[in-house]
């Protein structure tokens, strides 16, 4: 990594560690997109032209060449109570269709394909957002390799219905590392998966009320009407894409970033289209891969698999991932 990348991304940690400019910067930006843009005029059309109530969950996703993991994800978010899936795809050359095209007969799937923006974000939030409001009631930017899990074992909407004079809720990161394994293992992410850092990330990922917010500020983060702002579980002010203390107590993100080693080199060979950060500078390197073997495998942790079973026996449906492990075993 050059000398600038390492000082540019020095000195972002340093101001993302400190709360008081943090919030500062945000109010600020705030101060312009809260209320005014085209985007927001946008919401605000789509939100008077839907009289019915809103209902339900939906996710975001932006995939590239992830169809060996597209299945687990939807069948683990539909268990947690998740009704539709927003893929937004850009140059993959793997089978995502074939995957993809039976859920998107059963209506569970919206597959927007040769996603035409590069980077890909924010336009395919903003898009998300117009094509959810007036639909559901929340939507969350999840990529795919982050799994939610809620402590108490209830579904997502259920946890989100505690907040329901907030716009947007942020959850925080568990960062989990390649578990000892070098090759791609067979089974299911959150049964190979099972060991992680010993505490959460700065870094959140949000669900947010599609009529509420004024504009995507990157893939963490969103501004809201009125300059409202995100909370964490614990209703904190969210500033930005990290927030200090992380909280995890109630519910969390399991994000699996390094998976097996030769996952983790195949995404770092590739130039990344998601957002500009990707684009500019690189953000897997050979270096963040070794630091990350300690402090990433550090504790054991299947709360995921603990989570998934629990939802698939309260819906009286066949853990098919946990099944599905079986076999490959």
């Amino acid at each position: 990594m050059s000398t600038f990348k390492t000082s540019y991304f020095k000195l972002r940690e340093k101001i993302r560690r400190n709360l008081f400019v943090c919030r500062t910067i945000y109010f600020g930006q705030s101060l312009v997109y809260s209320n005014f843009g085209a985007f927001r005029r946008k919401v605000l059309r789509a939100t008077k032209k839907h009289t019915g109530k809103p209902r339900g969950v939906a996710l975001c996703c932006r995939i590239r060449d992830e169809s060996r993991y597209l299945e687990e994800f939807i069948e683990y978010y539909r268990a947690a109570g998740i009704e539709h899936f927003f893929f937004y795809e850009k140059l993959s050359k793997d089978n995502y269709r074939a995957v993809l095209e039976p859920y998107v007969d059963r209506g569970i799937v919206t597959l927007l394909d040769g996603w035409p923006h590069v980077p890909v974000s924010p336009a395919a939030e903003h898009d998300c957002i117009l094509r959810a409001v007036g639909r559901f009631e929340w939507v969350g930017f999840i990529d795919a390799d982050e799994f939610v899990v809620i402590r108490d074992h209830s579904s997502i909407g259920e946890f989100l219905s505690k907040y329901r004079t907030q716009d947007g809720v942020a959850l925080h990161w568990y960062m989990f590392g390649s578990n000892g394994h070098t090759d791609r293992p067979g089974g299911s992410v959150i049964a190979e998966y099972t060991r992680r850092a010993s505490d959460p990330n700065r870094h959140v990922k949000c669900f947010v009320r599609p009529e509420g917010v004024a504009r995507c500020r990157n893939s963490h983060s969103w501004y809201y009407r009125w300059m409202r702002h995100a909370v964490t579980e614990n209703y904190r002010e969210v500033s930005g894409s990290t927030n200090v203390p992380p909280s995890a107590e109630w519910a969390w993100i399991n994000h699996y970033h390094h998976k097996s080693d030769q996952d983790y080199f195949e995404k770092a060979a590739r130039k990344s289209v998601l957002d500009t950060v990707g684009i500019r500078f690189e953000t897997r390197s050979t270096e963040r891969h070794l630091g990350s073997q300690g402090k990433d495998n550090a504790v054991i942790d299947d709360c995921a698999v603990q989570y998934y079973r629990s939802r698939c026996n309260a819906l009286s449906i066949p853990p098919k991932l946990l099944l599905q492990q079986a076999e490959v075993r």
